[in-house]
Formats: C-alpha cells, structure tokens, sequence
C-alpha cells in the first residue's frame, strides 16, 4: 500500500466535502468536468483528492516496464501482420480482417495505455488500451491541478508536450497539409469522451473541428460534414468495430461504408485500424502461445517478467481471470480464484470469445472520500503516446476496474 497525503488533516464530512469541492470546481474549469459520475441512480465519486506518494524507483521501474511492453506489443503487431491467418483467434468480425490486416508503416497506435497492478510480487501488464484509451484529461489537467493544491511535483507534466510530439508526428505521417482539417469526433452524448476530444483538440497545432459522431455524412464518394465538406483526416474516440452496427435513419448501413472508405484510403483516421487489431485481449494469449516461435531470448526475458501467462482455455489454471476479446470498462470480466468466482461482470460482452488470465492480486491501497478513507484496489495505467512513456493514470476500485473505480493523482519520493 503506497502513502499518501490528505488535504485535510482529520475526516470531517463537511470539512472535507468543502474542500474537495473547491478542487472540483478549479479542475471543472481546466475542462475536467466529470468529478462525479452519475450512475445506479446516485453521483458517485470518482476524483479523490488524495495524493499518493509513489517512490521514484517505482516510477522509475513502470516507465521501464512500459517501454518494454510496448516494444513487444509492437513485434507482436509486426507478427499478426506477417501471419495473417492468426487473425482467426483474435475475435474481430470477419469484414474487418482486411482493413485490420493492411500493413501500417508507422506505429500501430499513437494514443496507447497500458494497465498494470504493481504488488511486492512483482509488475505485471494486465492488458493494452491501443485503440480509443482515456484517463488523459485526467493525467494532464486534474493530476495538475491537485500537485499544485499540495505544492508538490507533478511527474505527469510532461504529457503536455507529449501530446504536441505526438500531433506533429501524426501531421507528418498523415501528410496532413497546413490548409487540411484534422476533424475531432466522438459520440456527442459521452461526456467524458467529449471532453478528451476536445483537450487533445487544443493542442493540435493546425486547423481542427469538432464532429458529433451523429453529424457525420456517410455517403458513396466518402464522409463529409452536414454542409457538404470532404472529410479526409478524422480522430475518433469510438471503437472502429462499432460502425459495423451503424445505420442510417433509412436502415441503410452506413458503417459499413464508413469502414470501406478508410479500406480505400479516402478516409485516413486516428487511431490507425492497427490499433483496434492490436485491442483484442487474444493479443495477450498470443504472446503467451507464441513466445518461443516469434521473439527472441531477451523479449522472452521481458514477456517472462512484465506479462502474465494467458490463454485461450481456463484447462491448465485454477485462479484466472476470464476477459472477453473486445471488452471495455471491465464488462464482461469474471475473477476466479482457487476454482471459485471471486467477482464478476454479466451484464455486458457475454457472446463473445475469452481469454484466461492468470490471476494475480491487486493491492489495496487507502483513500480518502466523501465517506471517509476506502480501502479499494489499485491499478495503474501508464500512458504510451508516439511510442514513448507518456505518464501514469492511477485508479482505485474494486477486484474489476470499471468506470466508477476513482481516479487518484500522484506524486513521486526519493
């Protein structure tokens, strides 16, 4: 369990309900408007205002960690590429195998998150967010704002830049021309993805739009805007595989013209259809099936070390946890520990194909709340953008990380 400070001294409710609404209100302001989460019927907390104090040569060591495990998910893609029939076991739909399979000459993600639990046995990757990844409105605004509230360093302040970095890398792989619109879209409803979008707008250094997703024009000779305009270069924080179910108002399906123009290249977007390929929790049982045939001795080094072993069958494992292929936000998600369910999700993903995940222990960690301190589990998610370690995003919450697990800012120590 990692320290942390109070900004309160001793819990009080009113006291402390007070000041944190004071934090609220400076991160509302900075564009991070999703402090509470209303949800089952209630708001839920989901920024605390405790500071975890992280030791730097743990930092030290998740930076590492997360360059490694790049590495590899970037040599896996490379792989899945050059042996295009292991497609079969990633649980994409069979109309996407095409646009998936199209060779990238650049990185297969730009925007990158990796989920790690850290524990006195070791730091382990429990998944990669490759395609559409948040908690970065998050690590660059709120983190900010609370290190200043407690005059201390803020380790993610160099995401900023990182950011920019990553725009100037995408305007040269794009060839994207100064008098080029880079058009911004998300699902217009989704506040949060909303406002992600709308950050990374901001530090697009050319000329940029918002798009509702729900304003966008599909039609034969390619994407436009309500009046007309081509839309050539477009980032999206949606799930490629969605549009698969998208129709018009006439029931014409749309989405499947929408996927056919980035096919022919009369629509480029951001992320890359890599990145959705590279999204699949199979990926994880491939490394793990693969690892003597596709890498070499040092990245079976690194994979013995980072990644946990995974699979396409529970047969060989009595604790695991089983994650459908294309799950988000922790849908779907089934923990069993010495053969009996520890937790589970069956609301959501319960068609689709799993993988098995050798199960291994979060820790709890102690913060503050509404409530008063709440022993959760801590996860830690580690930004990759333009293939560099980017900064951290920490959450604590239940065994399955969803949602409403809080969002916790940090600071480093000697």
């Amino acid at each position: 369990m990692l320290p942390y400070l109070s900004l309160n001294q001793t819990f009080h409710p009113e006291t402390y309900l007070k000041s944190w609404e004071a934090v609220e209100k400076k991160v509302f302001e900075k564009g991070f408007t999703w402090a509470t989460l209303f949800e089952n019927g209630e708001d839920n907390q989901y920024l605390s205002d405790s500071l975890l104090v992280l030791p730097e040569a743990m930092a030290h060591e998740i930076k590492h960690a997360t360059k490694a495990v790049h590495d590899i998910f970037q040599k896996t893609y490379q792989q899945i590429v050059k042996n295009p029939s292991v497609i079969h076991q990633l649980g994409m739909p069979i109309m996407l195998w095409d646009l998936l399979l199209t060779p990238n000459s650049t990185t297969f993600s730009y925007f990158t998150r990796y989920d790690f639990i850290a524990s006195a046995n070791g730091l382990k990757v429990i998944e990669g967010n490759t395609d559409t990844p948040v908690g970065i409105v998050e690590s660059a605004v709120a983190q900010d704002v609370l290190c200043q509230e407690y005059n201390k360093l803020n380790p993610n302040a160099p995401i900023v830049q990182r950011i920019k970095q990553t725009w100037d890398q995408v305007i040269r792989d794009y060839h994207i021309r100064s008098s080029d619109t880079l058009y911004f879209t998300c699902a217009d409803w989704h506040n949060e993805d909303k406002q992600t979008v709308h950050y990374l707008m901001s530090l697009y250094p050319q000329t940029a739009t918002y798009i509702p997703l729900e304003h966008i024009v599909v039609e034969k000779d390619g994407v436009k805007t309500p009046e007309g305009e081509p839309i050539t270069f477009l980032y999206r924080l949606y799930p490629l595989e969605y549009f698969l179910e998208e129709k018009s108002g006439t029931g014409e399906r749309i989405g499947e013209q929408f996927l056919s123009h980035i096919m022919e290249n009369r629509l480029k977007v951001i992320n890359p259809p890599s990145a959705l390929l590279m999204q699949s929790k199979a990926v994880l049982a491939l490394i793990t099936e693969k690892k003597k045939e596709w890498y070499s001795t040092k990245e079976q080094e690194i994979i013995a070390e980072y990644f946990l072993p995974t699979y396409f069958k529970a047969d060989i494992l009595q604790s695991y946890v089983k994650k459908p292929l294309l799950g988000r936000e922790g849908g779907g998600i089934q923990i069993v520990r010495n053969g009996t369910i520890l937790e589970e999700d069956t609301e959501y993903y319960q068609t689709q194909q799993a993988i098995f995940q050798e199960y291994f222990p979060m820790p709890d960690q102690t913060v503050d709340t509404w409530d008063g301190p709440y022993i959760g589990k801590l996860l830690i998610g580690s930004h990759v953008l333009n293939d560099e370690p980017s900064g951290l995003f920490l959450r604590v919450g239940g065994h399955i990380t969803g949602n409403l697990s809080m969002f916790v800012p940090y600071t480093t120590s000697d």
